[in-house]
């Protein structure tokens, strides 16, 4: 009886994707939005949780005595959201530092290098736990799908069409913005680097004072 179960849910998982061999992000949304329970909201809680265990790895290794220290001490500062984004179609993962130097004109080449340096290792956080060590549009989709599927729906039925507009809705956004007291005294906006988790390094878009976007 449970194998027939299993064969039923199978069945039923192949016809549910049978249309989507060309999916699009918003034909992925719409069909996490459309499950008995909503696993669009479900996605955005996981990756919250992944995200807040990551930043722990992430202030530990910047704030390291020996290395050049970027960062402010105060755990609280840093800022973590995960939302969708209705307008853009998309899922944006954001961690926002203060930084107490380095956004000056003069500094931007090594500053947008540090960005993309701090999205590239909280992108290794997260994919740590998936059985390839490469990265690959492959090992994202993996993730994200253990992520917005829970292993009773079969998300191994999933076309694999529909795997990578699942990896191009959701991206990471790294914002380094200035603290208060120097953003006064030296008149400097934010520096913040974004791109979908499986981006190679030299992809990831820089975008010089992010609250211009």
């Amino acid at each position: 009886m449970k194998r027939l179960v299993n064969v039923f849910c199978l069945v039923l998982s192949i016809s549910l994707f049978q249309h989507s061999s060309k999916a699009t992000e918003k034909e992925v949304v719409i069909n996490l939005m459309q499950r008995p329970l909503n696993y669009l909201d479900l996605g955005i809680i996981n990756l919250e949780k992944d995200m807040e265990r990551s930043v722990d790895r992430i202030i530990s290794k910047y704030t390291s005595r020996s290395l050049t220290n970027l960062f402010t001490d105060r755990v609280e500062e840093f800022e973590m959201s995960v939302v969708y984004n209705w307008r853009k179609t998309a899922v944006i993962a954001s961690l926002s530092i203060p930084i107490t130097k380095g956004l000056s004109a003069d500094d931007y080449l090594s500053t947008s290098n540090r960005c993309r340096e701090i999205f590239d290792h909280l992108r290794f956080t997260l994919l740590r736990k998936q059985p390839e060590s490469t990265l690959s549009v492959s090992q994202v989709a993996s993730y994200l799908v253990e992520r917005f599927y829970p292993p009773s729906n079969q998300p191994w039925t999933l076309p694999e069409e529909y795997r990578k507009s699942l990896v191009k809705l959701v991206f990471l956004e790294i914002v380094l913005r200035p603290t208060n007291k120097y953003a006064l005294s030296s008149s400097v906006g934010p520096i913040s680097c974004v791109g979908n988790l499986s981006d190679e390094v030299e992809s990831i878009k820089i975008v010089h004072d992010s609250t211009k976007q």
